[in-house]
C-alpha cells in the first residue's frame, strides 16, 4: 500500500527573508553571461524555495479578555454576606479578586466589588456582634445592679 501524502515545509520568517526573490530567480536563471536560457532544466526552478507566504504551523494565544478570576471573585463576595461565618467564602473571594487585579485588568470593576463585598461581609458581622454587645451591655449591667 503506498501513500501519495505531500510534506508541506514550513519556511521561520528568518528564513524566508533570505529567500530570493523573483528577480534574483530570473538572475539564476538567466546564467552568468545574463541571456536566458530557453532549454533551461525545469528542475532548477523547482529547486528554488518558494517565496508565496506559508501558513503557520500554529497560531500562538495571546492573552484573552477572559474575566473568570474577577467574576468568582464578585459573586463569592455577593455570596459572602450569607457565608461570611464560615471564612472561606469571603478568603476565597479576597484571593480570586487580588489575583482578579493583577492578571485580568478588564475585570478590574469586579475584582474591586469582590474584595469589598467579602470584606464588608466578613467585618460586617464583627460589627453586629460589637454593636449587640454594646446594646445590650446597659442592660445586663442594670440586671446585675438590682
Amino acid at each position: 500500500m503506498t501513500s501519495n501524502a505531500s510534506s508541506t515545509v514550513v519556511v521561520p520568517e528568518s528564513a524566508a527573508a533570505e529567500a530570493p526573490t523573483f528577480d534574483a530567480r530570473a538572475e539564476l536563471a538567466a546564467g552568468p553571461d545574463g541571456a536566458s536560457d530557453a532549454s533551461a532544466d525545469p528542475a532548477t526552478e523547482s529547486q528554488l524555495p518558494s517565496t508565496s507566504p506559508q501558513p503557520a504551523a500554529s497560531t500562538p494565544v495571546g492573552k484573552s479578555s477572559a474575566r473568570t478570576m474577577s467574576i468568582l471573585a464578585l459573586s463569592l463576595g455577593i455570596a459572602s454576606v450569607f457565608f461570611a461565618q464560615t471564612i472561606v467564602v469571603p478568603l476565597a473571594a479576597v484571593i480570586l479578586g487580588v489575583f482578579g487585579l493583577r492578571d485580568e485588568p478588564t475585570g478590574r470593576g469586579f475584582s474591586i466589588w469582590g474584595i469589598v463585598l467579602a470584606c464588608v461581609a466578613t467585618f460586617g458581622w464583627v460589627f453586629i456582634v460589637i454593636a449587640g454587645a454594646l446594646i445590650s451591655l446597659p442592660f445586663i449591667l442594670l440586671g446585675a445592679a438590682l
